[in-house]
This record gives C-alpha cells, sequence and structure tokens, in this order.
C-alpha cells in the first residue's frame, strides 16, 4: 500500500508541484517553582533564504535589500564575525595573547601576521564583493555570507536570516516578491522570556545551529535551521525541551499558493520544566545586587562593577535564587552582541557557579567548626588578641591591629566572640594548632573546592589551599601558610559553593547536592512526572553544641558591635552571618557576606560576593533585602510581584 501511495504522490507532484513542509515542534516551557511562567513559546515570522530559488547574478543584490529592510523596520539579524566595523578590529573578549585570534585564522585559513583590515580584504575577494560599495556596506555582507558559511548554506540546507521578524518586513517581502527571489517567510514558534533578564544565567538561550555543531546533532535527528539551546537550561535540558517536528505535505501551483494539504503529521511539543528558582525572590536578589553595586560604584568604590549571589534552601538543597551581575536579556542577544562580548564586566559570565573568589573572614566558620570537633579548642576555650601574631620568625596582623584603627587589639576572645570581631589573631593560633591536614579535611567535608554538580555548564571547582594543591606541582608547604588559609586567604571559592557551606552549617551538618531543576513534566500520557527530591551528599555529624557555638558567633555579627550590625540590629527575625574583605591584587578589595535565616530554625542560607566592593559590609544589605522578601517582612521589597499559575501545585 505504501508503494503504490508513493507512486501515486509522485504523478501527482509532476502534474501540481507537491511540496514537504517542516512543521518546527514548540520547544517546551519553563516554570518557577510556583507555575510562573519564565520562558513560553508564541508564534512568530521567520525569514529564510533558499538557494535554489535565488536569481542568477543577483545573490549579493538580493541580500542588500533584506539587510536595508531589515534595518529600516528595526528587525535584528544574526552576524557573529569576530571584527568590528570601520575602522576594523577584532572583537576576540579575554584574548591578552591573541590565542583565539590565531585559532580563528587557522580555522579561516588565513595569515597570521593579517591585521583586521587585512582580513576583510581577504574575505572580500573570497565573497567576490564589489570594493565600490563603502566600507560599512562590506562589512555587512561579508557578515552574513560569513553566517551563511558557519551555518553550511547550501542548495539543500536554507540560511534562516532572522527570526522573530516584524510584520512590516514580511508585507513588504510578500508584495516586493520580485524583489526578494529566493527570500521565504516561515511562521514558526518563537522563544519568550517573560521576563526579559530575569534569571538568564539560569535560563539561557537558544540559536541557530552552526556547521560544527550539527556534526555532532543531525545523528540525533536535528535539521540545519533547527534552533538548540547554547547555554544555561536552555542547553542543559535540551533533550526534554526539545520537541518532534511535523510535517506537512502541500500541493502548490507554479506561483507558490498552497492549493491542497495532501498529508499532515502535527509537531510535538517538548516537556514543560519545573525550577526551584522562586520569580519573585530571583527579582529581588537581582535588583538588590545592582542597586548596591551601582551605591559602591558611586560612593564607595568606583571601580566595583560585578558580583552573584545564590540563595538556598537549607533543608533540601534546592536553588532559590541565583543572580550574576551584569546580565543579559536572551531576547535581544542577537541585537546585543557585540557589545556584550566586547564589555570588560563579562556579562555573559554566571559568576554564581564560574566566579572563583577569596572567601577572607567568611571562612573562619569553618577554621571554627574543625577545631571545635577535633577538641583543639572548647566553646569556652580564650585567647588574648595582642594584634601581631608571630610564628617561626614570620608576623601577621589582626585588622584592628592597623594606624587607621588606632594600632587597637580585641581583648580577650573565645569563639563566638572572634566570629563577631572577626578577629585574625585568635584564628591564626587556632589554625596553627588545629594544622592544615584537618583543615583540609574539614573544607572537603563542607564541598569547598569542588564542584556542587549543579544542573548548569561552566562551574568552576575553585580551590582549597593546602598540601593536596601543592603536591600537584611538587611544591612544599610552609607552616606560615596555615595561618592565611586558616583566615580565609589563598582560597577561592564559588558563591554556590559559599552557599551551600553556609547551608551545611546552618541546616547542623547534611550537606546537600544541590540542584535547580524541581521537575521534568511528562508530555506522554504513559510517562510521570520526573520529580527530584532532597539528595544528602554527606552527613557530618557534627556535635550539637558545637554548632550552636558557631550560629552564635554567627548571630553576633548581626547584633550589637557584630561586623554587620549596622544592617541587620533592627531586623525583627533574629538572623546569622559573616562578613569577609578579601584584598586582590587590582583595586579595591572584593567584599562578601554570607548568612541564614531564621536563627533559632534556619529556612534559608545566602550568599553574596562584590567584586571590589571594598568591605563585606557593604555587600550585607543585598542578604537583608533577600531576608524582608523571603519573610515578607516588607512587601515593597517585591516590585511588581509575578503572580502564580495555579497548575503547578
Amino acid at each position: 500500500m505504501q508503494l503504490v501511495k508513493g507512486e501515486a504522490y509522485r504523478v501527482m507532484s509532476e502534474k501540481r508541484g507537491m511540496k514537504s513542509i517542516e512543521m518546527k515542534a514548540p520547544r517546551g516551557e519553563i516554570f518557577d517553582r510556583y507555575g510562573r511562567p519564565l520562558v513560553t513559546n508564541r508564534m512568530g515570522f521567520t525569514v529564510q533564504i533558499q538557494k535554489t530559488q535565488l536569481p542568477d547574478g543577483e545573490f549579493h543584490q538580493v541580500l542588500f535589500r533584506l539587510l536595508e529592510l531589515f534595518e529600516k523596520n528595526q528587525d535584528q539579524y544574526i552576524d557573529t564575525l569576530p571584527i568590528s566595523f570601520a575602522p576594523f578590529e577584532f572583537i576576540f573578549p579575554d584574548d591578552a595573547e591573541g590565542t583565539k585570534e590565531k585559532q580563528w585564522k587557522t580555522k579561516m585559513k588565513l595569515a597570521d601576521s593579517m591585521d583586521a583590515k587585512g582580513v576583510m580584504e581577504a574575505l572580500k575577494t573570497k565573497y567576490k564583493i564589489n570594493s565600490t560599495y563603502p566600507l560599512n556596506q562590506q562589512r555587512k555582507l561579508i557578515g552574513l555570507l560569513y553566517e551563511m558559511r558557519l551555518r553550511g548554506f547550501n542548495f539543500n540546507t536554507p540560511f534562516v536570516v532572522a527570526t522573530d521578524v516584524n510584520s512590516n518586513s514580511v508585507m513588504q517581502i510578500e508584495e516586493r516578491h520580485l524583489d526578494f527571489q529566493g527570500v521565504f517567510v516561515m511562521t514558526e514558534p518563537i522563544r519568550q522570556y517573560t521576563e526579559g533578564s530575569l534569571a538568564a544565567h539560569v535560563l539561557g538561550r537558544v540559536g541557530i545551529i552552526y556547521e560544527e555543531e550539527y556534526q555532532k546533532l543531525r545523528s540525533r535527528g536535528y535539521g540545519m535551521t533547527d534552533i538548540v539551546g547554547k547555554d544555561g537550561m536552555e542547553k542543559q535540558l535540551e533533550s526534554d525541551l526539545r520537541g518532534e517536528n511535523g510535517m506537512q505535505s502541500i500541493s502548490q501551483t507554479l506561483n507558490g499558493k498552497t492549493t491542497e494539504v495532501l498529508a499532515s503529521r502535527p509537531p510535538k511539543p517538548g516537556k514543560n520544566i519545573v525550577l526551584t528558582i522562586d520569580a519573585n525572590l530571583q527579582k529581588v536578589a537581582e535588583q538588590s545586587l545592582a542597586k548596591t553595586i551601582q551605591h559602591i560604584q558611586g560612593k564607595v568604590a568606583t571601580d566595583a562593577d560585578s558580583g552573584a549571589v545564590v540563595v538556598l534552601d537549607v533543608n533540601t538543597g534546592e536553588v532559590l535564587a541565583m543572580a550574576s551581575y551584569p546580565y543579559f536579556d536572551p531576547s535581544k542577544f542577537n541585537e546585543q552582541y557585540s557589545k556584550l562580548i566586547k564589555n570588560p564586566s563579562k556579562p555573559m559570565l554566571n559568576r554564581a557557579i564560574a566566579g572563583a573568589y577569596p572567601p577572607a573572614s567568611t571562612f573562619k566558620m569553618l577554621t571554627g567548626i574543625a577545631a571545635l570537633e577535633e577538641n583543639v579548642i572548647s566553646a569556652t576555650w580564650t585567647l588574648k588578641c595582642q594584634g601581631l601574631y608571630k610564628l617561626n620568625g614570620e608576623q601577621k596582623r589582626c585588622w584592628i591591629y592597623n594606624p587607621q584603627y588606632g594600632m587597637r587589639t580585641h581583648g580577650v576572645e573565645n569563639i563566638e566572640t572572634a566570629l563577631r570581631d572577626s578577629c585574625n589573631y585568635f584564628f591564626y593560633d587556632v589554625g596553627r594548632q588545629l594544622g592544615i591536614d584537618r583543615l583540609e579535611q574539614y573544607g572537603k567535608k563542607f564541598g569547598l573546592g569542588e564542584a556542587t554538580g549543579i544542573e548548569l555548564q561552566g562551574e568552576e571547582k575553585g580551590l582549597f589551599a593546602g598540601k593536596t594543591y601543592r603536591a600537584r606541582f611538587k611544591q612544599p608547604w610552609w607552616p606560615g601558610e596555615t595561618l592565611s588559609a586558616a583566615i580565609g586567604q589563598m582560597h577561592m571559592f564559588t558563591p554556590i559553593q559559599q552557599a551551600n557551606y553556609i547551608s551545611t552549617l546552618a541546616n547542623g551538618g547534611t550537606r546537600y547536592k544541590l540542584h535547580i531543576v524541581k521537575r521534568i513534566k511528562a508530555n506522554k500520557p504513559y510517562e510521570d512526572d520526573l520529580e527530584k527530591l532532597p539528595e544528602p551528599v554527606e552527613q557530618l555529624n557534627l556535635k550539637k553544641e558545637n554548632i550552636f557555638a558557631i550560629r552564635e558567633g554567627m548571630r553576633q555579627v548581626t547584633q550589637e558591635d557584630g561586623t554587620a550590625s549596622s544592617i541587620f540590629r533592627d531586623f525583627p527575625i533574629p538572623v546569622a552571618g559573616k562578613t569577609g574583605t578579601a584584598e586582590v591584587a587590582n583595586g579595591s578589595n572584593n567584599g562578601g557576606f554570607v548568612g541564614f535565616a531564621p536563627y533559632e530554625n534556619p529556612q534559608i542560607a545566602v550568599a553574596v560576593v562584590i567584586e571590589h566592593g571594598k568591605s563585606g559590609g557593604n555587600t550585607a544589605p543585598v542578604v537583608r533585602d533577600i531576608f524582608e522578601a523571603y519573610f515578607h517582612i516588607n512587601e515593597q521589597a517585591v516590585p511588581d510581584r509575578i503572580t502564580p499559575q495555579t497548575w503547578a501545585q
């Protein structure tokens, strides 16, 4: 029967012009933990060029007309050529040594010695561009032809010039079809990021497949014009979000008008995803982080320009908010591409998982809990701060033993007051007694210097400074370095690692596997939703009295005489925290703050870092804003509150 039917269609095709059209499947949608939509789909117009339909000798003219039309109607098209408009310069971010530039030239079969102007001349010759065109017109045309090369444009593979094109452009393409021969408009699902830049680093973005990606994807049934996840959740959950394209066989007249639908297989949408993120809390985290950085920049340290914050549920390991500043809008990525890659603050970098920073004094709780658990000290053990700590001829200062503070000392300290005052002298001595080996053991228990395994690509492991790290380079570890390590110097941790460490302290010693995906919803009747449940990684079995001492010290940080008292002293819920100020090679100090709330029955843990924030105290307002929003203390802290949907109960 199939052979007979196929022959019948062949005959019909010869008589009437039969054509098969692929119907793009909508990707699965993404929601926050309460069912609020974060990424949805809507139908929009996509403009394609088909090589078989292009008029002889007019290829470049058709492209120019198309570019002029797009610019007139403010439509965005993709241009990733790493050369600026005239005067021509290479655009390779983070390429001080020219490695990326060299690799690109090799791939393009261009001489290493060529500057950007020389490359443009070579490409102009390669693509047979008319030299009479103005330089910027040449650049636009070369950019489009370069994009075609990357995406394998040929007689079998159409080239998607632009997506989400406005109706004015569509009307003019159809009305002026003789000017736009070979140009076709398709109606396809368009990705909609409902809150713009909200959670951009988590959600990620989608884009057209490039030729080198296609080599890996074609075996999985992808076509060159398909949309795929490029980063974030869109990439990580590509296999779930991706739908199954449909197909329609139609009969056309000679001028391309459809006369009959002969057969149709509808597309199947991808699976919907529910994240652990709370969209309202995410909005507060992002806005407070941006506001605080801008305040520091204007008042305290002009070089403060970036940072990150992570909020965790201490009893499940769920990520409630993850913000990185500066950020980007996934829906405007093509439009802003050249600005994004040239921005020295790296808006595409998710600092929450890929930024590694010295923890400074936020590390002191680890030194404290390790010393208490190993019976190196007790909760009542005291030591008198004398300002200058001496070991083997080496001298290290407490931060308060400084001309800026009148060369003062902290006096007699126990573990609680030493955390409150952030006394370096106390922790130098505790670190010396504990030793680097045991300090490393506890760092590992708390997951510091190790990837958390969060479902996002690009997570950095960080660095726990100690003998293990030095052994990789066959270098010794010196006793004086243990003192530095004990107060949080030399290590490099990500904000998500910091939040996980504080969460483990807050809940009494259970380290959970962190996750940001709550549920993958089934899209077939015989399948069940895939629910992610809390997964303990390690039970530290910490003594209650030791946990109490550390948490009490953190509570005192936020109370009278604590280093964050000015931010939290009037807060209606008892909270715990710790400031951290880290010296960096260039510019103002980094500032960080970690904390949890409520103090008595912890629910959430927060870690924030601001690059060049000058001090840890400067970053604490971000944490206060998050606590206010989470506990509904000040409803105005949640601007433009997003209404939950009812389906995701």
